[in-house]
């Protein structure tokens, strides 16, 4: 487990050929002294947003998440971790608005039951996923719902452990394909499927009357702890493979 630093050039050079992943565990952080810090991190409507959680889980992973990011981006580039401003399009994607710098850094982030996870791009378009694998739900009418025809066949032919394992697969790289593009999980479910490649490596495939290419994208799929999985989507242009590179911190 690392601690993030500020302004590292080296990391920023880095991220010229990568895509990189930070996670932490919330229930790592537990300090009263570091969580009235991190309060000070946030800005007012983040405070705000922060303060009308009813639970105290759902309160302390929002707070360990928005202070990742921020100590994340800060590791690039000589911005107080206090200092950055975001806004957000139509279906809810942040994006920084604030301070004005160069390069130009691009960032998802997401959080679950005990995992939270930042990536962050030198420009390019990325979306991030976690979920716990676990059973909840009608997951069959969720796939009928929001699933391509090919991964709902998949499904199944699938039982128990292998059915959840399958299913969150699908989810969450549907999610973080989504949230690169910067649009809601359900747009447009049908004319786009993903395909396991190998180990990792899931590709996705589009129907012809898709504006998208399958040569742009590229998808990892890893299990950071034995209860999660988690998905990245960078989108890379056709150009060489970037590699994701995953790091467990403490921001």
């Amino acid at each position: 487990m690392h601690t993030l630093h500020f302004n590292n050039p080296g990391l920023l050079q880095k991220l010229e050929h990568e895509a990189h992943v930070w996670l932490t565990r919330p229930e790592d952080v537990t300090d009263p002294d570091q969580l009235q810090a991190y309060q000070s991190l946030l800005s007012h409507d983040e405070q705000e947003r922060y303060q009308r959680f009813h639970f105290d889980r759902d309160r302390h992973h929002y707070l360990v998440a928005h202070v990742l990011l921020r100590k994340a981006l800060s590791a690039y580039v000589d911005v107080d971790p206090s200092a950055w401003q975001f806004s957000q399009n139509q279906y809810g994607r942040p994006e920084i608005s604030g301070p004005d710098i160069a390069p130009l850094l691009r960032f998802n982030l997401t959080h679950t039951n005990g995992l939270v996870a930042c990536v962050v791009t030198l420009e390019l378009d990325c979306g991030v996923d976690v979920e716990r694998v676990s059973a909840r739900g009608n997951l069959t009418g969720i796939a009928e719902k929001m699933f391509a025809d090919s991964e709902q066949q998949d499904l199944m032919n699938l039982d128990g452990q292998a059915f959840l394992e399958r299913f969150f697969t699908y989810w969450t790289l549907r999610e973080a394909y989504c949230k690169a593009l910067g649009v809601g999980i359900a747009w447009s479910k049908s004319n786009y499927g993903f395909v396991e490649e190998s180990g990792e490596r899931w590709g996705i495939s589009f129907d012809a009357e898709s504006n998208d290419e399958s040569a742009d994208w590229q998808f990892a799929l890893t299990r950071p702890t034995a209860e999660h999985l988690l998905a990245v989507a960078v989108r890379a242009a056709s150009g060489p493979d970037t590699p994701i590179i995953q790091n467990f911190v403490v921001p």
